[in-house]
């Protein structure tokens, strides 16, 4: 089914299941919490008055904790790429209007240890929306800071038939809202795709977390196919 581009769709699965009534901290909500923030400061900077700001911010906050469309986070991100998790995966926020959109994905378990980020804009984007779906996905993905000792390395990397550079990251990675640190690995790329007449900006991310993280990132990156 073609999505309304008048009507977008932002989807949320909170983890275990449960309301955002019940997510007691931070640390539960990793991935939403920085996408709170930012709705947050939309809703000052841009209702100027009490009301409106308190009605964008409840806006915002009643799509976050849509937890029945997982599947249709996942379709969000398998019309830019093709992916298999080497376990089940479940699509945790996503966001599309128009030809922007972006998705996370991760793997199903309560704290998860593998996720995907996805975003696509045209090129020639002119309109406001580009950036707001732009500063969504970035408030949307995974915040933390990695430690000191990480080790960088950037490869040459084909991707949708397009020649690009894989950034790899590996160290040990602080989760926002955590206390302790774990392994950890990153992959980053980006390319300009062409469908029709149209030139795309995409951009994947791939973070793993854990004894297996390598392997893990590994198996979902060498999954990953472009859909243009």
């Amino acid at each position: 089914m073609t999505q309304d581009p008048s009507h977008p769709a932002l989807i949320v699965q909170p983890p275990n299941g449960k309301t955002a009534a019940q997510i007691e901290s931070p640390a539960q909500n990793t991935i939403v919490n920085p996408l709170v923030k930012w709705l947050e400061v939309v809703g000052v900077t841009l209702g100027g008055v009490g009301l409106i700001g308190a009605a964008i911010v409840g806006l915002g906050h009643k799509l976050l904790t849509n937890m029945n469309e997982t599947q249709r986070v996942e379709k969000i991100a398998q019309r830019v790429v093709s992916y298999q998790f080497p376990q089940a995966s479940k699509g945790t926020i996503g966001l599309s209007i128009g030809a922007e959109s972006f998705a996370v994905i991760s793997d199903r378990t309560s704290d998860p240890q593998l996720r995907l980020f996805i975003q696509k804009s045209p090129v020639d984007r002119t309109e406001r929306t580009s950036e707001f779906v732009r500063e969504m996905g970035a408030a949307a993905a995974w915040s933390g800071t990695w430690e000191d000792g990480l080790k960088t390395q950037t490869d040459a990397f084909t991707y949708c038939t397009q020649e690009t550079e894989l950034e790899t990251r590996q160290g040990n990675w602080l989760e926002a809202g955590q206390v302790a640190s774990v392994p950890a690995i990153e992959y980053r790329l980006s390319a300009v795709t062409q469908r029709y007449d149209k030139q795309y900006d995409q951009s994947i991310r791939i973070l793993a977390t854990g004894p297996r993280a390598r392997q893990q990132a590994q198996s979902l990156l060498r999954s990953i196919q472009c859909r243009g």
